[in-house]
């Protein structure tokens, strides 16, 4: 990066001590000693912020900035924000394709969002990397964190690349290439789990070209040129420092980041109904899960939970849940652990049960732990464990049963006899 602003200074032949006049104060040759000084105050003070969002400022209001020769369109492409070309005021193609915003053709602001995108330009190439890729370096079929992702040369993409922010909103990845950065036709980028294009930042040591009918997520900082193919769709900015930027027939929408609801982690509770059972006895299990926030929680895997020894799943379980998703609780009779499939849901600022009957044939007091993270939901894991206790009382004692007296074959006959002379006898005294 140094050698590089280093070049720019001598080619306009501005030091960077030389005063500038109010005018020129964010010329190129001023840019270039912007980045110089950041870029050497960096390296003195071992300053690296690893995967820390930068700020773009005036350039942020662009969703195309180019620099020379110019920015050029082909076909019907629709551009939501502000377009802009500086040093250079060649804009072509606007229409037939459309900008919703305003075009900004080397005026002020265009060279003011040409600074501030040198800046962070310089801003992104400061911070330390967390992982280094090989020569080439293909990210087809990868899930990547939140981090810095550093390419020796080169970067390409012939395949999807899932951005996974971990329910995280504020999340952050820099993808820092040494050369290009190269995608294939109908290659993506898409963050997921809360992850937002905005926060996505691709800075670029020369020129950036996207795809027929990619679908790509971030901001481009490219130190040369931008190419965005046929049919692709940029959710982000297009930012160009020296070169041009060229499009064909595609949308490019200026990001912004969704607003951030503060969010209460899901939890878990659990209780034993009746807490204290003789041996042998039967008791309720309930799993209660919460979720106290404004949108719905999907569990990301399996709530396991696996009863004490000498606790199981008692012959007829009776296993129930009153949370979403269609699926039951998986519980069997004699077995010691009960569970709620993925995709089960929570629903938003609620909560939901599962429950199941257990035995235990032994006295004595059992606790029942789901332990930290052992609920995994769409809006985070459970803080705390989750704590029941079972008392189980000595099996009640057998009491015998008393014998009954039992009459033998004739005596059931001589008293069938008898029943039938009395009856007989009352009969003739009642006809008299």
């Amino acid at each position: 990066m140094i050698d590089i602003v280093s070049t720019q200074a001598t080619s306009r032949a501005v030091p960077c001590g030389h005063e500038q006049t109010a005018k020129s104060a964010r010329s190129p040759g001023l840019i270039a000693c912007v980045g110089l000084a950041v870029a050497l105050l960096l390296t003195r003070t071992d300053v690296a912020l690893a995967a820390t969002g930068v700020p773009l400022g005036t350039a942020s209001s662009f969703a195309v900035l180019g620099g020379t020769p110019g920015v050029t369109n082909t076909g019907a492409t629709l551009v939501v924000g502000d377009l802009g070309v500086s040093p250079a005021a060649s804009v072509t193609g606007f229409p037939p394709g459309l900008v919703v915003g305003t075009i900004h053709a080397a005026d002020p602001l265009a060279a003011s969002a040409q600074f501030d995108s040198a800046a962070a330009y310089g801003l992104l190439s400061g911070q330390a990397c967390t992982t280094t890729f090989a020569v080439p370096t293909n990210l087809a079929g990868m899930t990547l964190a939140p981090g810095v992702y550093c390419f020796a040369s080169s970067a390409s993409n012939t395949g999807l690349l899932s951005l996974d922010a971990g329910g995280n909103a504020n999340a952050v990845w820099i993808f820092r290439t040494a050369s290009t950065l190269i995608t294939t036709s109908g290659a993506s980028v898409i963050p997921v789990n809360g992850g937002q294009a905005c926060n996505v930042y691709w800075q670029v040591g020369s020129s950036a070209t996207l795809g027929t009918t990619t679908t790509f997520a971030g901001n481009i900082l490219a130190l040369t040129s931008i190419t965005v193919a046929t049919g692709s769709t940029l959710s982000g900015r297009a930012l160009a420092q020296t070169g041009a930027v060229t499009i064909d027939a595609s949308n490019i929408a200026v990001c912004s980041l969704a607003p951030i609801t503060p969010s209460v982690i899901p939890a878990l509770a659990k209780t034993f109904t009746p807490t204290r059972i003789n041996g042998n006895g039967i008791s309720t299990l309930t799993v209660t899960l919460s979720n106290p926030n404004p949108s719905m929680a999907t569990l990301t895997a399996p709530l396991v939970d696996t009863l004490p020894s000498g606790v199981v799943i008692a012959p007829f379980p009776n296993a129930s849940t009153t949370c979403g998703g269609g699926t039951t609780v998986t519980a069997l009779p004699g077995a010691s652990t009960l569970s709620l499939p993925t995709g089960r849901t929570i629903p938003a600022n609620g909560s939901c049960t599962m429950s199941v009957i257990v035995t235990a044939a032994l006295e004595g007091t059992y606790f029942n732990v789901l332990p930290v993270n052992s609920l995994q939901t769409s809006n985070g894991n459970n803080p705390a464990p989750a704590v029941a206790t079972l008392t189980v009382l000595a099996a009640l004692p057998l009491v015998p049963t008393p014998a009954v007296p039992t009459l033998s074959d004739w005596m059931i006959l001589m008293l069938a006899a008898l029943m039938v002379v009395v009856v007989a006898f009352a009969t003739r005294r009642s006809t008299r």
